[in-house]
């Protein structure tokens, strides 16, 4: 399978996305070449955001090793299979969910406006991004991914009903 796909939303959205998420995981070196410019340091939230991102990009490589050759960026031009084991029973954006948990630790690791302001924007982008590969996808596997959608959630946790917590009891 090829690697790179259709890009699911304009192509400088995308890089404008993949711009912002990058940006906010060089703040680690941003926060070595200039600690000063930081609104808030200590050791405390260095520990939590290094913690924090090596999850994220834990749960990046684990969850693109279940993906195997089916790991592309993009929407597939080729025939590709639904994948719901491993990381993606849990998830069914491991990938994202790591990636936004790399930002979120380099947030706490370099507390600074431009940095948080990059966290939003590549989670804006890349929420476009799922939604557009949701319809692909629905498209694609019509009843398996409504029970898939079904089942697992879009990120992470999932609100139950009330009547899904009764059926429990």
């Amino acid at each position: 399978m090829d690697i790179i796909g259709k890009s699911p939303i304009a192509v400088p959205v995308l890089i404008l996305g993949k711009i912002a998420m990058v940006g906010c995981w060089m703040f680690f070196v941003v926060k070595k070449l200039s600690a000063d410019a930081m609104l808030y340091d200590s050791a405390v939230t260095q520990a939590l955001g290094v913690t924090v991102s090596v999850a994220g990009l834990f749960l990046v490589i684990l969850s693109l090793l279940h993906l195997g050759r089916s790991a592309s960026v993009g929407i597939p031009e080729e025939k590709t299979e639904l994948k719901t084991h491993g990381m993606y029973r849990i998830s069914r954006n491991p990938v994202y969910v790591g990636g936004f948990l790399m930002c979120a630790g380099s947030c706490l690791f370099s507390i600074h406006f431009l940095n948080f302001l990059l966290f939003a924007i590549a989670i804006a982008v890349h929420h476009l991004i799922v939604m557009k590969e949701e319809q692909f996808l629905e498209k694609s596997f019509g009843q398996q991914w409504l029970d898939y959608k079904e089942r697992v959630p879009r990120y992470i946790g999932r609100i139950r009903s009330i009547n899904t917590v009764r059926n429990y009891a």
